[in-house]
C-alpha cells in the first residue's frame, strides 16, 4: 500500500513537471528576428504570450508581447497597472495593424473607460517601443523601467479589438476571454497568476454598453423584422376565423419594439455624450438617430391612417411600406455595426441564424399565399391593393 501511494505521488508531481515543461517549451520555441528572451509565459486568455528579460540592478525590463493575428484592421495592447488590477490607471503599449497591413506601435495611458487608446506618455520611463509581424504573429517590443514601488510583481492587462473606419481603436469584446485578461506577473521568478473574472467587476459604463446592445438588438434587430413577418399571417386560412389576429400581433410587436428602441437609443446617446472622442462610432450614432426618426414617423402615420375607401389610402400604403422596410433595413444594419464595435462574433453568428430562420418563415408564408391565390383563382387577395402594396387594415 505504501509503495502504491508513493507511486501515485511520484506520478502526480511528474505530471505537473511535464505540463509545466511543455508549456514553457511551447512558449520558448518561438524565434524572434535577432532578439532572445530568457523568460516567457503563455497567458491564460486570448492566445497571447509574454517574453521578457529583466535586469535586476537597473529594474529595466525588455518585453515582447505577441499574439497570432492574421486579420488586418485590428489592435492589440499589453499594459501594466501600478495602482490597481483593473483597466483605469493601466500604462499600455499598443500596436495597430491597419487594413493596409502597416503596423504602428506607441504608448497610451488609460485614464477613462471610454478611452480610444490615444497616444501619450506613461507614468514611468520608456526607452523604446516598436512592433513587427513575424509569420502571422503581431509582436509589441518595449523596454522600460519598472515603477519604483519596491516590488518585482506587477498587475498586467492585455486586450485586442477592431479598428474603426478611421483606423482608431474601437471597443474590445465585452464577453468571454476579453473580460478575463487580467493577472499578475513576477519578472524575477517568472510566475504569472490569472485574476479570477469573479473579482473583476464590470464598471457602470460597460454595463450600460451591454444593456444598450441587448435592448437594441432585441427591439430594432429582432422584434421589428418579426412584426413584419407576423403581418403575413393574414394570407393564411386562419384569417377567416381570427380576422384581427395578424393585425394585433403586428401592432403589439412593433409598438413594444419601438418603445424598447427608444430606451436603448437613449442609452446609446448617453454613451456618446460620455465618450472621450466625438468621432468614435459616428456612423453607428447617425444611423441610430435616423432610425429613431423614421420609426417615430411610422408611429405617427399610423394615427393618421385613412380609411380603406379613402382616395389617398393608396399613397398612405406606399408611405407605410417604404418607411416600414426602411426602418427594418436600417435596424439590421446598425445591429451589425454594433456587433463589429463590440467584437462579439458568436452573437453576430447567432443573429445571422435568427435572420435566416425569419427569412425562411417569410418565404414559406409567401409560397403559401401564392398557392392559396392560385387555388382561389384570383391575382389579388383581400387586403392587397392592385399595385401590390399591402393594405394595412
Amino acid at each position: 500500500m505504501a509503495y502504491s501511494n508513493n507511486l501515485l505521488v511520484f506520478c502526480f508531481f511528474f505530471s505537473l513537471w511535464f505540463l509545466s515543461s511543455y508549456a514553457r517549451t511551447n512558449c520558448s520555441d518561438f524565434h524572434f528576428n535577432g532578439k532572445s528572451y530568457d523568460s516567457c509565459s503563455h497567458l491564460h486568455t486570448l492566445n497571447s504570450f509574454i517574453h521578457w528579460n529583466y535586469d535586476v540592478p537597473s529594474r529595466t525590463v525588455d518585453i515582447a508581447f505577441r499574439k497570432s493575428e492574421r486579420q488586418h484592421g485590428r489592435w492589440l495592447a499589453w499594459a501594466i497597472n501600478p495602482t490597481s488590477t483593473g483597466m483605469i490607471g493601466s500604462q499600455a503599449f499598443v500596436a495597430l495593424q491597419r487594413s493596409d497591413g502597416t503596423l504602428e506601435a506607441y504608448t497610451s495611458p488609460i485614464e477613462t473607460y471610454g478611452t480610444t487608446l490615444v497616444k501619450g506618455d506613461l507614468s514611468f520611463t520608456v526607452h523604446d517601443v516598436s512592433a513587427q509581424n513575424i509569420n502571422g504573429q503581431v509582436i509589441i517590443f518595449a523596454r522600460f523601467e519598472l515603477p519604483m514601488n519596491g516590488s518585482n510583481v506587477v498587475n498586467h492587462v492585455w486586450q485586442e479589438g477592431p479598428l474603426q473606419d478611421d483606423d482608431t481603436p474601437g471597443s474590445h469584446g465585452m464577453s468571454g476571454d476579453n473580460l478575463r485578461s487580467f493577472g499578475t506577473l513576477n519578472f524575477h521568478s517568472g510566475k504569472t497568476v490569472p485574476i479570477s473574472s469573479h473579482n473583476v467587476k464590470l464598471n457602470s459604463r460597460s454595463k450600460i454598453k451591454i444593456a444598450h446592445g441587448i435592448i437594441n438588438a432585441a427591439s430594432w434587430g429582432m422584434m421589428m423584422p418579426l412584426g413584419v413577418v407576423l403581418a403575413r399571417l393574414r394570407y393564411l386560412p386562419l384569417q377567416e376565423y381570427y380576422p384581427a389576429l395578424w393585425f394585433n400581433l403586428h401592432i403589439y410587436c412593433q409598438s413594444i419594439a419601438y418603445f424598447l428602441g427608444i430606451a436603448g437609443g437613449g442609452l446609446g446617446f448617453y454613451l456618446g455624450r460620455q465618450s472621450s472622442s466625438v468621432k468614435q462610432h459616428t456612423c453607428h450614432r447617425y444611423i441610430g438617430a435616423a432610425l429613431l426618426g423614421l420609426a417615430t414617423l411610422q408611429v405617427l402615420a399610423h394615427r393618421l391612417r385613412p380609411s380603406k375607401e379613402h382616395k389617398y389610402r393608396v399613397y398612405w400604403n406606399i408611405y407605410h411600406w417604404c418607411t416600414g422596410y426602411g426602418t427594418i433595413i436600417m435596424g439590421i444594419l446598425n445591429c451589425f455595426k454594433g456587433f463589429q464595435m463590440m467584437d462579439v462574433g458568436i452573437w453576430k453568428n447567432a443573429y445571422i441564424a435568427f435572420l435566416a430562420s425569419l427569412a425562411f418563415v417569410a418565404a414559406v408564408l409567401e409560397v403559401s399565399r401564392c398557392y392559396l391565390n392560385a387555388n382561389r383563382g384570383t391575382a389579388t387577395p383581400e387586403g392587397v391593393s392592385a399595385n401590390g402594396i399591402e393594405d394595412k387594415a
